[in-house]
């Protein structure tokens, strides 16, 4: 017999047999319906099959087939068994699966930002469109769900918008999907949309953190040179200057030797920005040719808040001593050769040289009584004050926005510009002080104090004079420049 002839060792057994369950289980996959069970009956030999005695479980049934015409052993498909039909369907099924999921997204989203910035004349929907290509019906109703809490024209030129997209790793194209504009340092607007399609909008606020800064050190040029060589703030200078000036001259008083303390609040968030505009003076003195000026912020009951002294007598005079900063007296009170009549001639005021255009501020509350062209005064502006107190401010550039005849104006707010219009040889404040309708010399006459705490505050405020000194000595000290600078080692949360 034929198959008595051929030699049929173990090894080649086991191979046939793996060979025809890789070969039954491709047949499967693409006869065999989605779901369904089938017994494929094996077709019928030519000449009767016989069966190879099996040495192992492993090794599957193997006929050989004689056929007549071609004598060439075949294997044949046995019918198929409870336990291999069910192998056979869990193949298939796990590569459907695995051709199903190289088709869809993998769902692996990554999340990417674009920042751009408004430019002179954007709007908010151009800039969407044309500068980040997103699709007009988006931008649309991104800005629609915007505008239930922040409106779009609010934004200037410089704003800094930053744009999300959203992309599967399995798309090219990233969709949009939200934005969120700064409105400031610590505000925020959000808009988020979701894998409906929809769009929700949020504020957010970022957390901020209060530290207390102190420092200390010797005038050898100006307060300001020699402070903002120590470190201190520019903004923190300027309110520093505000404070004292209702007491000294800065331009006459101040002099090699002096020397300056000051502790301040700063506001930073957690990405470390500062937060301009946020935070005050606490505590300041000048010690001038041996005199100390020292001032403490204090709020009172009603929530007044004003710089007091150590016995209680606030900063704040009826008038400033000067209603400019960083100018020079050009010409005094008195009798002087006009520089343009050529004869001499009663000054009734005091003239500060100043660059154009430098802030002129109101040296005292009270009510706009004249503004205008004035005669030789050029453009001018007089304030009545209490008691028959008036303050003249001629040969201004121009006045602030909004002001006019009756207008209330604040001591220390702006309200024109130094010029040198009327009868004048170049940029300058002239500035007269009227009390009874005469004039009088701004730089000698006795100003009225400030108001003075009473005695139910004034316990209050001895203990935090008390704690601002203790605060201040306490700062560990490190020289910078002509200063010291003084950090305090308490940080608040806001």
């Amino acid at each position: 017999m034929f198959f008595h002839s051929c030699d049929f060792d173990l090894r080649t057994v086991i191979m046939l047999s793996v060979a025809f369950a890789f070969l039954f289980g491709i047949a499967a996959f693409f006869f065999v319906g989605e779901g369904e069970e089938k017994d494929v009956a094996a077709p019928a030999p030519v000449q009767t099959a016989i069966v190879v005695p099996h040495q192992s479980d492993v090794i599957k049934p193997h006929v050989s087939v004689l056929s007549e015409e071609t004598k060439i052993a075949l294997p044949i498909k046995p019918p198929v068994l409870a336990g291999e039909r069910d192998f056979l369907a869990v193949s298939a099924s796990s590569i459907q699966t695995n051709i199903s999921n190289m088709l869809e997204p993998t769902g692996e989203r990554q999340v990417f930002e674009k920042k751009v910035v408004v430019s002179r004349g954007d709007t908010l929907m151009e800039l969407l469109v044309k500068k980040v290509f997103i699709p007009r019906k988006d931008a649309y109703q991104a800005i629609q769900a915007l505008r239930k809490i922040y409106n779009p024209r609010e934004l200037n030129s410089g704003h800094e918008i930053t744009v999300f997209f959203q992309s599967d790793t399995s798309i090219d194209d990233p969709k949009f999907s939200g934005m969120r504009i700064e409105k400031d340092i610590i505000n925020s607007v959000t808009v988020n949309r979701d894998d409906e399609g929809q769009y929700t909008v949020n504020k957010e606020e970022k957390v901020v953190h209060r530290t207390l800064k102190g420092f200390k050190g010797t005038i050898d040029n100006s307060l300001y040179v020699d402070a903002k060589a120590s470190g201190v703030p520019d903004a923190v200078i300027i309110d520093l200057i505000k404070m004292y000036s209702w007491n000294v001259d800065f331009q006459r008083e101040i002099h090699n030797g002096d020397r300056f303390e000051v502790m301040y609040e700063e506001y930073k968030t957690d990405d470390d920005k500062i937060v301009p505009g946020k935070g005050n003076i606490i505590y300041a003195k000048l010690s001038l040719g041996g005199n100390a000026m020292p001032f403490y912020r204090y709020q009172d009951k009603n929530g007044n808040v004003d710089y007091y002294d150590n016995n209680g007598k606030s900063a704040k005079k009826t008038l400033m001593r000067t209603p400019i900063n960083g100018a020079r007296i050009s010409s005094r009170f008195g009798m002087r050769k006009h520089p343009i009549l050529g004869y001499s001639k009663m000054h009734k005021g005091l003239d500060f040289a100043a660059p154009r255009g430098t802030p002129i501020y109101a040296a005292g509350d009270g009510t706009i009584e004249k503004i205008g062209r004035f005669s030789s005064y050029g453009k001018y502006i007089r304030i009545r004050h209490r008691s028959g107190l008036k303050t003249v401010y001629a040969h201004m550039k121009g006045f602030k926005s909004g002001l006019h005849r009756k207008s209330r104006v604040k001591q220390g707010q702006v309200i024109g510009y130094v010029g040198s219009t009327g009868r004048s040889t170049g940029p300058h404040l002239h500035y007269e002080v009227i009390i009874n309708n005469v004039q009088v010399n701004p730089a000698s006459v006795k100003l009225p104090t400030g108001k003075s705490l009473i005695a139910k505050d004034m316990n209050i405020f001895k203990g935090v004079v008390a704690q601002t000194r203790e605060q201040f000595n306490s700062f560990h000290t490190t020289v910078v420049a002509a200063g010291s600078h003084l950090e305090a080692d308490l940080i608040s949360r806001n």
